[in-house]
């Protein structure tokens, strides 16, 4: 994979500064996060990859579709997909190479029970590669796309709570919109959740001024079965959007669809089909 260090480290001395000042308050709000607390230090986005992945090597391959458009005005919301005509694919990895945190989300798919497929909106804090990394039978697969961009989404040392869209969302299921599609035998599941996923911020001398409060952790259950489990950073957008096909599902099976964010608020929704 090629990702230069050089590069990532421009694009992330806020980052590097507010770590060096403030390692226990980041530590402190990182340390329940589903993706592992390293990745919020990595020198590189070979090293959060190998965090969360346990390696970084991967290979393209033609079968791993990231759907992405190569040019936005505006990067703050950013739609993407990612199917794969994988056998057995273990995991979903979306990864930029110019974001602070560079992995944006990570999915483990139970593809017994759903399509090796998974949408969101992403943020991109500069023009450079987006990945899709897809484990499948020990291996990553890779698919990459360049995305150039005129304002940046993301990574912004001034950011803080007055950037927010809104409040922070209730803890209460009117926190989910959940709406269910018929597609031939197949179930399309589309996900917005109110919530204002703002990135943490600092000021010019690199202290911390907003810790920063977005969804860690979204999962998706079927009768009680967990058939998607998703680690987020602050670089999915504000009302973050999911989507997934469930292969099969009959009237009255019940969808349950839970979050939770780095200040310890969460929420969870039912929906039965049919």
């Amino acid at each position: 994979m090629n990702i230069s260090r050089r590069v990532f480290v421009r694009a992330t001395v806020s980052g590097a500064g507010l770590a060096a000042t403030l390692p226990g308050l980041l530590f402190a709000r990182s340390a329940g996060a589903a993706l592992p607390p390293e990745t919020f230090f990595a020198p590189s986005p070979a090293d959060a990859i190998r965090a969360v992945l346990g390696s970084e090597q991967s290979m393209p391959d033609e079968r791993v579709h990231l759907d992405i458009t190569g040019m936005v005005e505006v990067a703050d919301m950013v739609p993407l997909s990612v199917n794969a005509d994988l056998d057995d694919m273990e995991s979903v990895t979306i990864v930029a190479d110019r974001n602070p945190n560079p992995i944006i989300a990570h999915y483990r798919l139970d593809t017994r029970a759903l399509h090796p497929y998974v949408a969101t909106r992403v943020r991109l804090a500069a023009s450079g590669d987006v990945h899709a990394l897809v484990k499948a039978h020990g291996t990553l697969h890779r698919a990459t796309r360049n995305v150039e961009i005129s304002i940046p989404g993301c990574g912004d040392a001034e950011a803080g709570p007055e950037a927010s869209p809104g409040p922070p969302a209730p803890a209460s299921s009117n926190s989910i919109r959940m709406r269910i599609k018929e597609s031939g035998p197949s179930l399309v599941v589309r996900v917005l959740i109110d919530h204002p996923m703002n990135p943490p911020g600092q000021d010019a001398k690199g202290e911390m001024r907003y810790p920063g409060d977005y969804i860690q952790e979204v999962t998706a259950k079927v009768n009680g079965h967990t058939v998607l489990s998703g680690d987020w950073s602050a670089g999915i957008s504000r009302s973050p959007y999911l989507s997934f096909k469930i292969r099969q599902a009959a009237p009255g099976n019940v969808i349950r669809l839970s979050w939770r964010d780095n200040e310890g608020n969460g929420a969870s929704r039912d929906m039965k089909v049919g």
